[in-house]
């Protein structure tokens, strides 16, 4: 009996210590993106999308989002240690979540565009971007 209430204890502490860590990128991602007014921002299995109140997310917005929201804190240390720690990708979508950029391994790809001059960085940034909702060519 011991053993199943130390098992339970456990899960229990690594739940709310993996909820905790998802609440600080979603918090920390709502303070960094007030500029461009997201209607959600959600964090489900190791993905964390972004939905902008906009019919489209151009290259231009979302370049901003990136670069000046997203990758900014990290690159001045003003992020939570768990910040995107296990984020395998960020989708920023239009309005109807139909549309827009996946951009793979954000933390990484920040850190990585931070050693970079700015056009450079954003050849790095462009390296880890596919689209979001485009139709599959057959």
């Amino acid at each position: 009996m011991l053993n199943l209430k130390s098992i339970i204890a456990v899960v229990a502490i690594l739940l709310s210590t993996t909820a905790h860590a998802q609440t600080d990128t979603v918090k920390t991602l709502q303070k960094q993106l007030k500029l461009w007014q997201p209607t959600e921002i959600k964090e489900s299995n190791n993905v964390v999308t972004v939905v902008l109140d906009a019919n489209q997310v151009t290259p231009e917005i979302y370049d901003a989002v990136i670069s000046s929201g997203i990758c900014m804190d990290v690159w001045t240390k003003d992020v939570p240690n768990s910040y995107m720690k296990t984020t395998k990708e960020l989708h920023v979508l239009n309005k109807h979540k139909a549309f827009g950029y996946v951009l793979e391994q954000p933390l990484a790809t920040c850190n990585e565009m931070g050693k970079e001059p700015d056009d450079r960085a954003k050849v790095v940034m462009l390296s880890k971007t596919h689209m979001f909702g485009m139709p599959k060519s057959k």
